[in-house]
């Protein structure tokens, strides 16, 4: 890294930090205008800030494409598109006319407060940006040579700058920026790697030949597993944040739909960058910094900083929403409920809860450190005990009592977590089977059993 190239990244830095704090300055006083923005997102707005949010994990795309090439779009793209499209469809609408400004208002409203409280707890856990921060400290770390502990620091308090007066009003104005920097940078390295290394003769001469093909050498399984915990999608809470923060239903749902139209484009150009970090790079250790060692190699100073500086963006995008949606699910939803605290006092309880939230991050971090891992593992862990309460809040012919959804959700989420540990501690899943389709089956089976002895 060239002097040249760390001053634009720095700028970069400091540029997202100035908007946050400048966007704080237009706060207005409450709860919902630090979580929802004052429910006044245009559908351009909308676009803007969950287009480089959603497509944080750009480190462990890179990681991914590098292993398994097409197969990138197969496993980390398609699977969203469709779920989104679900989402979209059939639950936009009603979640935004719901009273309530977070999820855990919503199970509250719809099973009552001990549900909403389980449920926070599981949302904590799911938006811990443990994934981001590893992301995003080990681009700083690589760029700037320093050691992990002082980048995990200071993406921290990046992160810290830009949410802690302002909330999700600094979030989404930050975002703006880091859309078009994200693209920027993308589009590139692209022309440089086609000019530097050749096109698609190129690849063919210089990737094994699964990378080529459709599944990269997965089982059908595997794949299928992938596409399961991509109802990550229907649950996740930047999703729903932001169809909440929209100013009305039909902003919420056309944002969606534009959206995968942008994620059809980025995934076109970072599965492309992967397959020729891939062919350069065969040897690679470290398969998380496919991307940017890419870039040393091919780029020159400056356009190497600029580059940077995009796949820094939706890192940083993803790292500020999940932190401030970890922050104020424990502040607010569940330690605000267990306390009884009054609204006056919420935010006071979010903004201590942000530091929780990046230190429970950082030891999520330094534990499973492969962001492909993180999102599996939490991944399947969490999303069992959520699926099927959070569908019936939006779908009441399906709803059962509190006391059984209480059951299927934590019973789903421990089950799921006692196979990750499982797995940890003894090497292998019991039974073989991957972690979330045991929680699954747990919920859906217990579930289908209380409707019908409802009828």
């Amino acid at each position: 890294m060239t002097g040249m190239d760390l001053t634009i990244l720095f700028a970069y830095f400091l540029a997202i930090v100035w908007i946050g704090m400048k966007a704080a300055s237009r706060r207005k006083e409450g709860m919902e205008d630090y979580v929802l923005a004052g429910r006044s997102l245009t559908t351009p707005a909308f676009v803007s800030t969950l287009v480089p949010t959603f497509y944080g994990g750009l480190l462990g795309v890179g990681e991914f494409s590098w292993e398994h090439g097409l197969a990138n779009w197969l496993v980390m793209g398609a699977p969203y598109y469709i779920f989104t499209l679900i989402y979209a469809l059939f639950f936009a609408g009603k979640i935004r006319i719901h009273p309530g400004s977070t999820m855990p208002d919503h199970f509250e409203k719809a099973y009552g407060r001990r549900m909403a409280i389980a449920a926070a707890c599981l949302i904590f856990l799911l938006t811990c940006p443990a994934d981001e921060l590893l992301m995003a400290a080990m681009l700083i770390g690589w760029a700037t040579g320093w050691p992990l502990a002082a980048a995990f620091a200071a993406a921290v308090a990046i992160g810290m700058a830009c949410l802690f007066k302002g909330g999700f009003r600094s979030d989404y104005a930050t975002n703006r920026l880091q859309i078009i920097v994200m693209f920027a940078g993308f589009s590139l390295i692209l022309p440089f790697a086609y000019r530097t290394l050749g096109g698609m003769d190129f690849l063919r001469r210089s990737l094994p030949s699964a990378h080529l093909r459709l599944f990269g050498g997965l089982s059908p399984f595997y794949v299928l597993t992938w596409y399961i915990i991509a109802v990550w999608t229907i649950v996740e809470p930047s999703f729903h944040q932001r169809v909440c923060a929209a100013k009305d239903a039909r902003t919420a749902r056309n944002g969606l739909l534009i959206s995968v139209l942008f994620w059809c484009c980025f995934d076109f150009m970072t599965t492309f960058t992967g397959l020729y970090a891939r062919a350069l790079l065969p040897g690679l250790d470290q398969r998380m910094l496919a991307y940017p060692t890419l870039a040393r190699e091919i780029l020159p100073p400056a356009a190497r900083g600029l580059f940077l500086a995009g796949l820094s963006s939706s890192m940083l995008a993803s790292l500020e929403s999940n932190l401030l949606i970890s922050a104020y699910t424990l502040g607010k939803d569940a330690l605000g409920r267990v306390f009884k605290l009054d609204e006056k006092s919420h935010e006071s309880w979010t903004k201590l809860s942000l530091v929780a939230s990046a230190a429970l991050a950082a030891a999520l971090a330094a534990w499973m450190p492969s962001v492909v891992e993180l999102w599996y593992k939490i991944g399947s862990a969490i999303i069992p005990g959520l699926l099927l309460p959070l569908c019936a809040v939006y779908h009441e012919k399906i709803r059962i009592t509190e006391n059984r959804a209480l059951l299927c959700s934590v019973g789903a989420s421990v089950i799921g977590i006692a196979w990750v540990v499982h797995e940890n501690l003894a090497g292998a899943y019991p039974l073989g089977l991957q972690p979330i389709y045991p929680g699954l089956a747990f919920s859906a089976v217990l579930w289908a059993f209380f409707l019908i002895k409802n009828d």
